[in-house]
């Protein structure tokens, strides 16, 4: 394995659950159906059967979760964010699954016994907790011997013309915010990804890159649909007040649809870690 970087990374705005209980609502209407494709893709390559206990860190409204309950015994799902816990426990009523358990807790601290599950699941989840090692040992603590675990996270901006239209817009709205860097230090490097899975424990690592197409209409649905779902823009709009982002709403509006041009789609690639446990 190629050698990767160790410097520890700054903790994230997003590790806390604060900025989750606001988006929660419009997160659930505007992207959950989108990041549901990387699930699925990572699902059927985690491999599941139906006699697997299944656990899924920092779950959201249960996007993994949803997927999943059909093809296994049991699900234990828990995220930090009591609002997300609560939409997530309206959908699942909703799908009718009885076999899904809701916890609201920390994912560097798994509120389970040792070696209980056998698959493991934290999809855009782990890439922002503060201390990831802890979050990837107690994935390797709780599954069983043979157990694996599936841990994505986005890829570098550069990868993702979609995070190129969001952040043209961002800028207008905040033109002190920087130009978004890569991050060698982040999971955004797959180097990285595959050598704290392996760090934690697991065998047998790899990663795979993946890229999924989002459809709009328009920029301004592009649009409308990041002003609810995004985390960044709803910060941004609570910091600003709403008559500061009434007045650069427009511009912001523009610029998106200068980098969006033509388009009704466009990619964002993310790395998909599997790992076993011996």
């Amino acid at each position: 394995m190629a050698n990767t970087p160790t410097a520890p990374a700054s903790p994230s705005p997003l590790a806390t659950p604060g900025p989750w209980d606001l988006v929660a609502a419009g997160y659930e209407e505007a992207t959950r159906p989108y990041l549901a494709r990387f699930s699925t893709v990572g699902l059927e390559r985690l491999g599941l059967e139906p006699t697997h206990r299944l656990v899924d860190v920092a779950c959201g409204p249960c996007t993994t979760t949803l997927l999943a309950a059909p093809r296994v015994a049991s699900i234990d799902a828990l995220d930090f964010s009591a609002a997300m816990l609560e939409q997530a426990r309206r959908n699942v009523s909703e799908a009718g699954f009885e076999n899904v358990r809701l916890h609201e807790g920390d994912g560097q601290a798994l509120p389970f016994a040792d070696a209980v599950f056998d698959r493991a699941v934290s999809m855009f989840g782990l890439m922002f907790f503060p201390d990831r090692g802890r979050g990837f040992r107690e994935l390797h603590r709780v599954l069983g011997p043979g157990g694996r675990a599936l841990v994505s996270s986005w890829a570098p901006v550069a990868q993702a013309p979609l995070m190129d239209a969001l952040f043209a817009a961002i800028r207008v709205l905040d033109p002190s915010r920087p130009p978004p860097q890569a991050d060698v230090f982040s999971l955004e490097n797959p180097d990285v990804l595959a050598s704290e899975m392996t760090q934690a424990g697991f065998a047998d690592v790899r990663v795979e890159t993946v890229a999924q197409e989002l459809e709009f209409a328009s920029a301004l649905h592009l649009w409308q649909m990041m002003i609810k779902g995004s985390v960044p823009f709803v910060l941004m709009r609570r910091g600003m007040g709403e008559q500061a982002w009434a007045e650069r709403e427009p511009a912001a509006i523009a610029a998106m649809a200068e980098a969006v041009g033509q388009r009704q789609s466009l990619p964002s690639s993310a790395h998909l870690g599997f790992g076993t446990k011996p």
